[in-house]
């Protein structure tokens, strides 16, 4: 007869234990050896293995780690599948010092977790890993994309946050003819010079003026059918002005064309008038990366957290358990709040041995990098170092650890300036993936160890590719690769 579902489980908790009494509580794992570990002669049917990690996860057996491990079972040996470490029913963590209290006694990781789980009660499918990096990514900049194939949730992710967090929520579909932000901005008609045709950035704009403390998402969604930089230009020139005046995050002007007031008359655009750009106010752009599309241009990709969808992993489903109806919306405030620190200068105090151990190793990728005429400047290393001080202030190492967190970073801001031919690109690349492979746990030199100790697997991933591709083609690119 058959185990049921319930039967595999009371296995897969026994195992768990039995790893653990075996292996200690540092263990790290990918899900699938847990069922190395289950009594000899048990045979539990391959259909009814997958869905047992978040049943665990939920019950406080395992944790996500959020790095990525290779799979052990002789079916899927050496897959990539994510990594796991045992839960606090067998593992009693201290609380980082350095967390930051969210809604009273809850912390960012918890609230994140538990959003994870709601959208996993709903039938959308992402790891808590993921969304962590999603919402880092808003933390750190206006602009956020979300790139991919077709079908792996992108305009979903941003729609359902917003639905959970009670933040503002503005669909605007990019149409191929765009060529300039008169469809953002709006524009006023050369024969009707009273009017303002209004642009579908405009409604964003206003209820984030009008709601300083209430997160507003604008989805752009398949932003690139247009060239990205011809319409969008003026929004990554205006963001780029953030400042901090007396305590209030200002930027200039957006260049919103208006008609000009008449004297005597109330001025019915009178909001729209020299505003800025919100500091409460994020843009999530989707982009699908094929021969119908365009390309990122360095501008965009330099002012933008570029998060691809390309990997789904399509032997998890959703457990479509009834999730908690908690409110979320702690988490909109975070990313919304005027005090968060908008520059490395500002954020430098609290973090100074950090961003030197991050700063060095950004460095030693320039010069690998350097010789194929590929580089980076300030303004990736600070979206960076910007997104691992949030990272560690809001104590997310329960769920992203150091190591993966900077792969998400390389993953998403340095590895997407990578594109060409040529010998000197495939040399590089080479020594790139050592550099991303190295174990970093131990400094044969007696030197400090950096907690970043990789390997960093995600990137590690993606190089593979890009230089299989160069060896192929002739010449390599990031993106669908």
């Amino acid at each position: 007869m058959p185990l049921t579902n319930d039967e595999v489980t009371e296995l897969a908790r026994h195992a768990v234990q039995r790893m653990f009494n075996e292996r200690g509580p540092d263990y790290r794992f990918p899900f699938d050896a847990v069922w190395l570990y289950v009594e000899s002669g048990v045979n539990i049917p391959g259909t009814a293995r997958p869905h047992q990690a978040g049943r665990l996860l939920r019950e406080g057996w395992i944790e996500t780690t959020g790095a990525i491990a290779k799979a052990v079972s002789e079916k899927r040996a050496g897959s990539s599948t994510p990594e796991y470490r045992f839960g606090h029913l067998l593992v009693k963590r201290q609380v980082p010092v350095a967390a930051l209290p969210v809604a009273g006694s809850k912390r960012a990781s918890d609230l994140l977790t538990r959003l994870q789980l709601k959208m996993d009660s709903e039938g959308y499918v992402v790891s808590v890993a993921q969304l962590a990096n999603f919402y880092l990514a808003m933390m750190t900049s206006p602009l956020v994309i979300l790139s991919g194939i077709s079908g792996t949730g992108k305009s979903l992710l941003p729609r359902k946050f917003a639905q959970h967090t009670k933040s503002g929520f503005k669909p605007v579909p990019v149409q191929p003819q765009w060529s300039d932000n008169s469809d953002l901005f709006g524009y006023v008609p050369t024969l009707s010079p009273e009017k303002f045709i209004k642009g579908h950035l405009i409604d964003s704009l206003i209820e984030a003026l009008d709601n300083p403390e209430k997160l507003m998402i604008a989805l752009l969604d398949e932003m690139n059918l247009a060239p990205v930089e011809h319409y969008f230009s003026d929004f990554l020139s205006v963001a780029e002005t953030r400042r901090r005046n007396g305590g209030v995050i200002q930027t200039d002007a957006l260049p919103i064309e208006l008609p000009y007031s008449t004297d005597g008359q109330e001025d019915k655009y009178k909001r729209l008038r020299n505003i800025g750009l919100p500091h409460n106010l994020r843009v999530i752009g989707t982009a699908n990366m094929d021969e119908s599309t365009h390309s990122f241009s360095p501008k965009v990709l330099d002012r933008a957290f570029a998060i691809e969808f390309d990997d789904p992993d399509l032997t998890a489903f959703a457990t479509a358990v009834n999730g908690s109806d908690e409110d979320f919306s702690e988490l909109a405030k975070l990313i919304g709040d005027q005090r968060n620190p908008i520059s490395v200068q500002e954020a430098r105090a609290t973090n100074q041995e950090l961003f030197d151990q991050v700063a060095q190793m950004l460095q030693e990728i320039q010069d690998i990098l350097a010789p194929s005429g590929i580089k980076f400047g300030y303004r990736t290393r600070d979206a960076i170092l910007l997104y691992l001080h949030f990272w560690r202030q809001l104590g997310l190492e329960d769920i992203v650890n150091a190591s993966a967190a900077l792969d998400f970073c390389l993953l998403q801001k340095v590895l997407p300036k990578i594109l060409g031919s040529g010998d000197t690109l495939a040399d590089a690349l080479t020594k790139l993936k050592t550099w991303l492979q190295k174990d970093r746990s131990v400094d044969v030199d007696g030197g400090d160890v950096t907690e970043f100790t990789g390997p960093f697997v995600r990137s590690l991933q993606k190089i593979d590719r890009m230089a299989a591709l160069l060896e192929v083609d002739g010449s390599t690119h990031y993106w669908g690769t």
